[in-house]
């Protein structure tokens, strides 16, 4: 088995991606066949046989009889035991003794037994395990100041908003925790909350522009629904129009791309077009946000209608990807409207305006976008999901099962779905057209708001970006991040989540106004609320842990090991299949993050910051086993904020621990700016 397994890993990746493609084959447009990962090792033993007759008849020939071949071939693979010649082991002595402050004479005084133990345990304290202290002090150097900020500030009175202006639901990636946090910066009155980025609404989503389904929801559900993008009826002739205009570009492009790859049709067209194409690349290097605003511009020619509608609900009583199957029942719908607002403690105190915002990003010239996008969206943008979330509860069917089930909401709430694109820190909205008047007011001074938001949110991103100079305006920042996305010649157009660190599952009044620095993910959660089971809890961390987890041991293992783990420079990358990318010409599958988005990070295990109390998480990670393994076996870090007051409490070997702050107070300024600048 263990040939076997090597025999499969041969080839970085690919036994993984056949793997997926077969066990998960809603997941790609084209999926494998059962057995696929079989006669792909097959195929490699049959090559490793046919490739070892060759060696060993050539070796036999030359070099001697079969024994020598295997005793060359065992000395040849086997490792070396590092550390063993004397010029290592003098040297190891020689930093300890530095390091002590021992003397040649204190050394030259020990006896045989003496020098014996020393022997041993600089033997046992290896490289490797020095390497992994170091690591476990580097993380809990950091553990250490982030508990110690949580518990300071939580012992502030918790004060929630009486009447928010407009609340804002986000996704609970880390990126979002500057925003929310510059938010209410800008509006005090303003009240967010963090959810995971598919908002509860797991499906297959195809776009009026989309060639096949995307999975929106996290890698360990598997959706049971279908959702499409409809046109409105009065723009359902312009539609058609432009999609055929589509079809006939794309199909002018395919034949241009594969005519250049032709001995005849490559030189034909290099000398005719060769200089025109030259003109676009430039510009995109040289002017990229100028030649993004004239792509854009000529873009609306072609792209479907800004009016659409998302086919919610179902008329068949089985869902599935056929016309009749699409969408969701009236039960169904409302089901996950209640479970959503439970979730997040949004049951009272409603705004006339919530606004949920899934996020995404844009960029040219980049293999590894998806890896910009919503870890909780397999890896797309979220807006779909938070467009159908704030549909489902614009219904007022729907509100009147909620109101039978004891969550009221008022009439004068009004649902908005849109997406924050973290590239450009730009806020789009969905179905705008679909506002009643009396909240046209509403609406304009949360946009302005929001946009207020995104220069100052740009200008902190800017902090990080080599290109962006200190004293750059929130206004000139916004541009600056716009430009980056739109130049082809960017291999940093954001960090995506770099130095993730932290995960923060509570109220958000318990950690307003801390500086988290980007590197929390945020997931509202209000313990009052759940029963004494936790059960809203639990169904939280069991998608929560997972993804937040995931996603932190991505940018763990890329940044520790980018040859291995991560896929390097992504400069000679390819897009190969559309499964993934290649190194160039090589033959492996880049598995991880390019080092270009790994380089700012510091390899931490991610902390989880639960609002709860040690008996229910306990209870949790017995009953579900995916966040049992991850807990226990200490993938993440685990802690727990009591709900009633300031104390922490850290798990480590199997029981939780008392934690005591080391400082007394936090230093405070006005803004996060007068901070990080």
């Amino acid at each position: 088995s263990e040939f076997l397994i090597k025999t499969l890993l041969a080839l970085r990746g690919w036994a993984g991606m056949l793997r997926q493609m077969e066990v998960r084959g809603d997941r790609v447009p084209l999926p494998v066949p059962a057995g696929t990962m079989v006669e792909y090792l097959a195929v490699r033993l049959i090559l490793d046989r046919l490739a070892i007759q060759y060696v060993a008849a050539r070796y036999l020939k030359h070099r001697g009889d079969l024994a020598e071949l295997r005793q060359t071939l065992k000395t040849d693979i086997e490792p070396h035991e590092p550390g063993t010649t004397v010029e290592e082991r003098a040297f190891d002595l020689f930093q300890l003794a530095q390091l002590l402050g021992w003397t040649p004479r204190m050394l030259f005084e020990n006896d045989s037994p003496a020098w014996g133990d020393l022997e041993r345990e600089i033997h046992a304290f290896s490289s490797i395990e020095r390497r992994r202290v170091f690591h476990l002090a580097f993380e809990r150097n950091y553990q250490h100041r982030a508990l110690d900020a949580f518990s300071i500030h939580a012992r502030r009175p918790v004060t929630p908003l009486a009447n928010p202006r407009f609340q804002a639901v986000f996704c609970i990636d880390a990126r979002e925790e500057s925003f929310r946090r510059h938010l209410e910066t800008v509006a005090p009155d303003v009240e967010t909350f963090g959810i995971a980025g598919f908002f509860g609404v797991p499906v297959y989503y195809k776009g009026l522009a989309d060639a096949h389904f995307s999975t929106l929801c996290p890698i360990v559900v598997r959706p049971r629904h279908w959702l499409v993008e409809d046109v409105i009826l009065s723009l359902e002739g312009s539609h058609r129009r432009r999609s055929q205009t589509r079809k006939v570009i794309g199909n002018a492009s395919r034949n241009v791309h594969f005519g250049s790859r032709s001995f005849a049709g490559g030189a034909i067209l290099t000398a005719t077009l060769g200089v025109l194409a030259s003109f676009p690349l430039v510009a995109r290097v040289l002017f990229p946000r100028t030649t993004s605003l004239i792509r854009s511009l000529v873009g609306k020619l072609v792209q479907p209608p800004p009016f659409t509608r998302l086919r919610l609900e179902r008329a068949s009583l089985q869902p599935g990807p056929e016309e009749d199957q699409i969408g969701f029942q009236l039960h169904e719908m409302a089901d996950i409207g209640k479970r959503m607002l439970q979730d997040i403690g949004l049951t009272c105190n409603f705004s006339r305006l919530v606004i949920f915002l899934g996020h995404g990003s844009s960029c040219l010239n980049n293999p590894h976008k998806s890896a910009y996008d919503c870890g909780a969206c397999s890896g797309c943008a979220g807006g779909p999901n938070a467009r159908a979330l704030a549909a489902i509860l614009n219904d007022h069917r729907i509100r009147q099962i909620l109101s039978r089930d004891g969550l009221v909401i008022p009439d004068t709430t009004v649902f908005l779905g849109g997406l924050h694109n973290t590239g450009l820190d730009q806020v789009t909205f969905s179905e705008v057209e679909l506002l009643p008047p009396s909240h046209f007011h509403d609406f304009e001074k949360a946009r302005e708001i929001l946009a207020e938001t995104c220069e100052v949110n740009a200008q902190e991103r800017c902090r990080r970006f080599y290109s962006a100079p200190l004293s750059l305006t929130p206004s000139a920042a916004r541009k600056h991040v716009e430009g980056r996305t739109e130049d082809i010649a960017q291999t940093r157009p954001e960090f995506g989540n770099a130095t993730n660190a932290l995960c923060v599952v509570g109220r958000r009044s318990r950690t307003r106004g801390l500086f988290m620095d980007r590197r929390a993910f945020m997931m509202s959660y209000n313990p009052l609320i759940d029963d004494k089971d936790s059960k809203i809890l639990e169904r939280i961390l069991g998608a929560v842990v997972p993804v937040c987890t995931g996603i932190n041991m991505q940018y763990f293992l890329s940044n520790v090991d980018s040859s291995g783990w991560g896929s390097g420079t992504k400069l000679p990358h390819n897009v190969t299949s559309l499964l993934g990318v290649m190194e160039g010409a090589a033959s492996d599958l880049r598995p991880g993050l390019p080092w270009q988005g790994v380089e700012i990070h510091e390899p931490v295990r991610c902390t989880f910051l639960l609002e709860t109390t040690p008996e229910a998480i306990l209870g949790i990670m017995e009953r579900s086993p995916v966040v049992g393994r991850i807990l226990k076996n200490e993938w993440g870090r685990l802690a727990v904020l009591d709900p009633r007051s300031s104390q922490i409490q850290v798990y480590t070997g199997g029981k939780f621990v008392t934690y005591e702050p080391g400082i007394d107070s936090l230093p405070a300024v006005e803004k996060s700016w007068d901070w990080f600048h």
